[in-house]
């Protein structure tokens, strides 16, 4: 029996508007996102329409219910592949060689940033930034060397909105490690949305039972209340 295979978040996105280079920001190569859904999308360069990366999420047969396999792909090209696991680590192949994806993309144990990988001898590091980004940082540089914008909703001057698209900001020394970066980046940004999605179903369930606590108070006290009252 063949095995089905659901491709994760392709759902199709209304269109979006390029947004405006930072000139201030310096970069020389710019990722424009087909959509805000990182798990499974496409990324163009600017300027460059036939160089075109892409992320495909994928479940396939029973095991990939929960454990899916994320691939990422410049054309043709198969740039990485990562296997998520329960009972072991996720597995990463990158290139020709496979390890386990907390062995090449490192995290911190209490916190979610920031988030490093090793190339060439030098460490990048991944760390948060504005309005949902992330920016990437070269060893103990202050400043950053790539940025990545999620999708933003303007109001424009006649009232209207306009929403543009998710893009990666390069700087010519991540441009030299492009690859790299763009797979990091993803992944530090479906980690970092998993865990705001976990955290909100947290509160909302910690809010449940407050208010339950809060009722099972009261009714507490109406009964004393009530039992208090002279018969």
């Amino acid at each position: 029996m063949d095995s089905q295979i659901t491709l994760v978040g392709s759902d199709t996105e209304p269109e979006l508007e390029i947004a405006a280079p930072d000139p201030a920001f310096g970069a020389t190569t710019i990722l424009d996102f087909d959509g805000d859904v990182i798990i499974s999308t496409n990324a163009t360069v600017r300027g460059k329409s036939s160089t075109r990366y892409s992320v495909r999420t994928v479940r396939a047969g029973l095991v990939g219910l929960k454990n899916p396999k994320t691939v990422f792909s410049q054309g043709e090209r198969i740039l990485a592949t990562v296997q998520r696991r329960d009972m072991v680590p996720d597995s990463l192949t990158l290139g020709s060689k496979s390890t386990s994806l907390g062995s090449w993309l490192k995290t911190p144990m209490f916190s979610t940033f920031p988030v490093w990988f090793s190339e060439g001898g030098e460490t990048y590091l991944w760390k948060e930034g504005q309005n949902g980004g992330i920016s990437l940082y070269k060893g103990s540089s202050t400043g950053a060397i790539a940025r990545f914008h999620p999708s933003e909703y303007s109001v424009t001057h006649d009232r209207g909105g306009i929403t543009y698209r998710a893009h990666l900001d390069l700087r010519p020394e991540a441009d030299l490690i492009r690859e790299k970066v763009f797979i990091s980046c993803m992944l530090v940004v479906q980690k970092t949305r998993k865990n705001a999605r976990k955290n909100a179903k947290e509160n909302v369930k910690e809010n449940v039972k407050e208010k339950e606590r809060d009722l099972e108070s009261a009714s507490q006290g109406l009964m004393y209340w009530f039992l208090a009252l002279p018969q």
